[in-house]
């Protein structure tokens, strides 16, 4: 368990960094199996998206990636949002405009189940 209160759980011999994250991939297979998505990994990029003020390689890793549609999909599964998460998400959309970001909030009260597509505005993009 982290300080966050969400412990990890394996399924199938994989082990996910939450319940909501192991069952989503369940689904995701699922909607694969059923021709709906393809090409669907699980921690399968990271993405390096630049240094920091220290130096330090900026990257983002997202829980699932698949087409869907034709589209290249980033998926992640969010609990509490982290302090670095929304520049992260920012500097994806930026230099991935190819891809689409979505994000599936997960409350204490357990999965939500609707999306939330990242929209971010035009122009630079600052912080880190």
């Amino acid at each position: 368990m982290n300080k966050y209160n969400i412990k990890k759980i394996t399924l199938g011999g994989v082990t996910y960094d939450s319940e909501a994250e192991g069952a989503r991939h369940f689904a995701l297979i699922e909607a694969e199996k059923k021709g709906e998505i393809t090409a669907l990994h699980y921690h399968g990029l990271r993405f390096y998206l630049g240094k920091s003020d220290k130096n330090r390689s900026i990257t983002y890793r997202p829980d699932f990636i698949y087409i869907e549609d034709g589209q290249l999909v980033a998926e992640e599964i969010k609990g509490p949002v982290v302090r670095d998460f929304p520049v992260r998400m920012a500097l994806f959309k930026e230099m991935f405009p190819e891809w689409m970001l979505r994000v599936r909030y997960v409350n204490r009260y357990g999965f939500n189940h609707s999306y939330k597509s990242l929209s971010i505005p035009e122009g630079k993009v600052t912080g880190g």
